[in-house]
């Protein structure tokens, strides 16, 4: 069964990513663990405790974060099947996205994960700006209000199967329908995954740096604390361009200034308005969501 389909409506596969491979946040880490895989790993007993377990449970954050890559992470932990589905190609897809869906039953246990979930349930007037005309990352589209009923109706399905567990992601909680949000047999559970800190940062330029032969004189640590804005994209792409610097070159060794040249390239996905709107949204929103 496990295959990928034509086009990337949605793929079915083992996970490949391990925790190991993703940079940062540590802390989003052990609450993946807690709601997705000891759920599936102690079903039986959560129901003889009387405890329900979070229905679905919504990561938002910054693009370029890895939000997809831990959802497979925690498929990989937990050792069941992984469901991807993209909730931008399911736009117009009611037929393919109903069909992941079976899948994931099929596939049980499994992990079912949606990315993009703003785009199938887009709150009405919602205010996607960041700051003075800043509108970086807002969808081009959405799902028409036919296909996020459908969508709405799936992931109430889905839920009452104990052995699939639901994640799905979304670039900004605050423009996603408050109703597949709030109501307590659907997304009733929030990760914020923020912008990366310097901590992040640094356990991220340890696995695509520590790839590379460098010089005595890179200073990871000051990396670092000098890329403040960046991603986990950006800063692959960071030591991507170092290290055709070093080749241009002719050098076998990646230098600091290599990363410093690198650094004049790339703009930095996120800006300082975007961070700040970040944890003022994750500051607003009701602490009961992010907990067990």
């Amino acid at each position: 069964m496990h295959r990928v389909l034509e086009h990337i409506f949605y793929e079915v596969r083992k996970p490949r990513i391990t925790w190991g491979d993703i940079g940062g946040f540590s802390r989003q880490k052990d609450i993946l663990k807690e709601m997705v895989c000891f759920v599936l790993a102690n079903g039986e007993d959560l129901e003889r405790m009387g405890i329900e377990p979070p229905s679905g449970v919504l990561m938002w954050g910054p693009l370029g974060t890895g939000i997809t890559m831990l959802a497979e992470a925690a498929a990989a932990e937990a050792g069941v099947s992984y469901v991807y589905v993209s909730g931008q190609e399911m736009l117009g897809k009611a037929d393919r996205m109903e069909e992941a869906f079976e899948v994931a039953r099929y596939e049980a246990p499994s992990v079912l994960f949606i990315s993009d979930v703003e785009w199938l349930c887009p709150r009405e007037g919602a205010d996607y700006s960041w700051g003075d005309g800043n509108l970086r990352g807002i969808p081009p589209t959405f799902a028409t209000l036919e296909l996020t009923e459908k969508f709405i109706s799936l992931v109430d399905e889905i839920c009452g199967v104990r052995e699939v567990r639901l994640l799905g992601s979304c670039y900004r909680v605050d423009t996603v329908d408050q109703a597949v949000i709030k109501e307590k047999k659907r997304f009733n559970r929030k990760i914020f995954i923020p912008p990366p800190g310097e901590r992040d940062r640094l356990e991220i330029l340890h696995i695509y740096a520590g790839r590379m032969p460098l010089a005595g004189d890179v200073d990871l640590r000051v990396l670092a604390r000098d890329t403040s804005g960046y991603v986990g994209w950006d800063i692959e792409s960071l030591c991507r361009m170092a290290g055709k610097n070093a080749i241009a070159r002719g050098s076998h060794e990646v230098t600091g200034e290599d990363f410093r040249k690198g650094m004049g390239e790339i703009t930095p996905w996120l800006t300082e308005d975007m961070v700040e709107k970040y944890h003022d949204i994750y500051r607003k929103d009701c602490p009961h969501h992010y907990h067990f």
